[in-house]
């Protein structure tokens, strides 16, 4: 016999696993009043029994129900592995699990690279354009020396794409062991760039040189890819400690027109003699012909501020265009370079809270970029061209006090904290920022408080119309205010769940997306007792 308490958790998993498979009506989230009158919501900590997995300055991303952990330290300035950790969130009652996945290259970046494409037109006149004609004198060359023909193959073999990489990491097919990196999931793919790799005491904060490179983790075959910048592309300084964001734009791309057929005949047979007539179908020839638009490449992959070489800090903002393989620098953020921000994209805005300016931790404002799309039409075809600013960096700044005796309700000042986008009911969405380091003493102060921060509702849905109705009345709508979060344990009876994260910073932290929209993963971190940890948490916003 099951004792009661399994009898009840599987009662509530099956309770839970409802609204999933049957349509409901969208519900708000609840906005009690608390003791001081200011409004709070509610959410849950749920504890995911997987192996420990110490580690802090690591990446966490999770894709089709699946959390991958990739680098991290337990030593300071020492990296791990370059294994991908990977963890099957539980489902319907299904409990975690837990394997991990040692690095190998992709087999498509391999076929590439041994049969590289051929040089087209377009090439070629770019090429004449940047090294022009020059004069070429009739006499005979005068014979190469012993050392001038030692050095040609060396310099025969380097190419642009090579510039500001060292030979070990230019002929690397899988990234190397790091810590401080930052990655964002594009489709089914996780784009990891930056961090500090193994090194002496001396050198091991210095942040990894790859000239740009993006590393690419494919989770439908677990290998990885490399994209390197094209020749022409800016490249942004080598970071550590930096945050990361992405976005599927632009996906939409301008299709090429189709050759006119050049007879009659050519137009009537069409691609009969490929894929055949219904009578006479040819088998695989539609699938042989058939790509992955993941491997022509989409979305923007963008980053933000960190530790640069010598340890200064930046604000910088750079854009990745997955397509093209080119950077392009986005407008500063405001208020002094920073480390450990954190930084969140939603309905074409990137969000940023908090930082490290090397002598404080910051906050007290929220920054905002307003993100637009750039489109192409000629009347012919027309498509997605790339992601830009429309203008400059907006702050909302924490509002005084009502009076002396009132603080405002406004997360307090941190760095290295978690921020990232939820989903609520009747197509409201919330940023989540929580946990964090306060206070950087010889062994740490953080955060264990969450708050969400609620962003304009989409059109035409059941928040836009609640929203609607409430300003016709002369009601606040929330929009535009933290809200704070009383957290409480996902399972009672679980002892793990009562007691809950705890304070801590340097963790990472992903989203569940379609497995639940409301829900996060919390990986890792640092506790104030300067100890490691290697548990998992999920939060879900009630």
């Amino acid at each position: 016999m099951e004792s009661f308490a399994k009898l009840k958790r599987r009662g509530t998993d099956l309770f839970h696993s409802l609204p999933h498979s049957l349509p409901s009506m969208p519900q708000m989230p609840h906005l009690p009043r608390g003791s001081g009158g200011a409004p709070t919501t509610k959410g849950t900590w749920q504890h995911v029994s997987v192996p420990p997995l110490p580690r802090s300055s690591h990446s966490l991303d999770v894709v089709a129900g699946n959390a991958y952990i990739f680098g991290g330290e337990v030593e300071p300035r020492q990296p791990l592995d370059n294994d991908m950790h990977v963890v099957a969130l539980p489902s319907s009652g299904a409990p975690a699990d837990y394997y991990a996945v040692k690095p190998r290259p992709s087999p498509k970046q391999q076929h590439t690279e041994a049969h590289p494409a051929s040089i087209t037109e377009e090439d070629e006149t770019e090429a004449e354009l940047n090294d022009p004609l020059s004069d070429v004198p009739l006499a005979s060359p005068p014979p190469a020396t012993a050392t001038e023909s030692e050095s040609e193959p060396s310099s025969a073999v380097s190419s642009p794409s090579d510039k500001g990489k060292s030979k070990s990491l230019a002929d690397d097919t899988v990234p190397c062991a790091r810590a401080g990196h930052a990655s964002a999931v594009i489709g089914s793919r996780i784009f990891i760039f930056g961090g500090r790799g193994r090194g002496d005491t001396s050198s091991s904060s210095a942040p990894l040189d790859e000239g740009g490179r993006v590393w690419v983790f494919e989770t439908k075959t677990h290998t990885w890819a490399r994209l390197d910048p094209h020749k022409s592309s800016a490249v942004p300084p080598p970071r550590s400690d930096f945050a990361a964001a992405a976005t599927d734009k632009p996906r939409d791309f301008a299709i090429k027109p189709l050759r006119r057929a050049a007879s009659w005949k050519e137009w009537a047979e069409g691609d009969s003699a490929d894929v055949g007539i219904p009578q006479r179908p040819v088998a695989g020839g539609v699938a042989e012909r058939a790509t992955d638009e993941e491997d022509a490449g989409f979305g923007t992959f963008i980053i933000h501020g960190g530790c640069v070489a010598g340890g200064a800090r930046t604000a910088d903002v750079w854009a990745f265009d997955v397509r093209s393989r080119t950077w392009k620098e986005l407008p500063p953020a405001p208020g002094p370079a920073r480390a450990g921000a954190a930084l969140a994209l939603a309905k074409g805005r990137l969000y940023r809270f908090g930082g490290y300016d090397g002598e404080r931790e910051l906050g007290g404002q929220l920054d905002v970029l307003e993100l637009a799309l750039d489109e192409f039409d000629d009347r012919v075809s027309r498509g997605e061209v790339g992601v830009f600013a429309r203008g400059a960096w907006q702050s909302l700044v924490a509002p005084p006090p009502a009076s002396a005796e009132e603080t405002a309700e406004w997360p307090a000042r941190r760095s290295v904290a978690s921020l990232e986008l939820v989903l609520g009911g009747g197509g409201r969405e919330y940023l989540v920022l929580m946990l964090g380091e306060r206070a950087r003493e010889a062994a740490g102060r953080f955060c264990a408080d969450v708050w969400t921060f609620q962003i304009p509702p989409e059109g035409m849905s059941a928040a836009s119309f609640r929203d609607a109705v409430l300003q016709a009345v002369g009601r606040p709508t929330g929009e535009g205010k933290w809200t704070r979060v009383v957290a409480a344990p996902y399972d009672d009876e679980d002892p793990w769940d009562a007691r809950g994260p705890g304070a801590r910073g340097w963790a990472a932290s992903a989203p569940l997306g379609d497995l639940e929209e409301n829900a996060i993963l919390v990986f890792g971190g640092l506790n104030e007792s300067n100890e490691r940890l290697g548990d998992g948490w999920i939060f879900r916003l009630d």
